[in-house]
Order: structure tokens, then C-alpha cells, then sequence
């Protein structure tokens, strides 16, 4: 009985610590779409992109995004932009997660 008292609370445990690091290592946006092609604009992607990214302890944000354009309104919808972290360029994807209306959510992943 002990022993599965015990593994109980390390299931716990682990299970709040799962929940935080998914919090703490959420890159993660939103962003309204807009316009007749119906995108969140370039300069919206780069900025949110730019202040957004990051893993915490591990990496901090880049420096700098560049984007060759905006981000349409449908889900899976990738563009792969350029970001500067501390003077090393790197390929950042960043796609739509989710559209509801306006409302656009999307992540950000770098590309090995």
C-alpha cells in the first residue's frame, strides 16, 4: 500500500511539472487577420514572432525576424521566415494553429 501511495504522488509530481513546462515553453501568438486575402500582416508576424519565441533558460529570442510575407488565415498554413539569434541566422517556421474568424493562432519552430 505504501508503494502505491508513493507512486501516486510521483505521478503527481510529474504530471504538474509536464504542466508547467508546457506553459513555460508555450511559443505561441495570436494575431488578427485582415485585408481581402484575408492575413495577418508581415510586420505582425515578424514583431509577435520576435517578442514571443523563446525557451526559457535554454534560448533566449531572436533579434531579429524577417518574413517573405504575411500569414493567411488557414490552419497548417506555413511561412518560413529568417531569425538572428545572438548573430547565427536560423530557418524559423512559423504556422497556423487555429482561425476563428478574424482571430489567427499560430506557433513559431526552428528548422534544423
Amino acid at each position: 500500500m505504501k508503494r502505491i501511495a508513493i507512486a501516486l504522488a510521483v505521478a503527481v509530481v510529474l504530471a504538474a511539472g509536464v504542466v508547467t513546462a508546457w506553459n513555460v515553453f508555450d511559443n505561441s501568438s495570436v494575431a488578427t487577420a485582415g485585408g481581402a486575402d484575408h492575413t495577418v500582416s508581415r510586420a505582425d508576424v515578424e514583431k509577435l514572432a520576435k517578442e514571443n519565441y523563446g525557451i526559457p533558460f535554454v534560448q533566449d529570442g531572436p533579434q531579429s525576424v524577417s518574413c517573405p510575407g504575411g500569414l493567411q488565415a488557414k490552419v497548417d498554413y506555413t511561412v518560413t521566415c529568417t531569425a538572428v539569434f545572438k548573430g547565427q541566422t536560423k530557418t524559423m517556421l512559423i504556422s497556423v494553429t487555429g482561425v476563428d474568424g478574424d482571430r489567427v493562432s499560430f506557433d513559431y519552430g526552428l528548422s534544423e
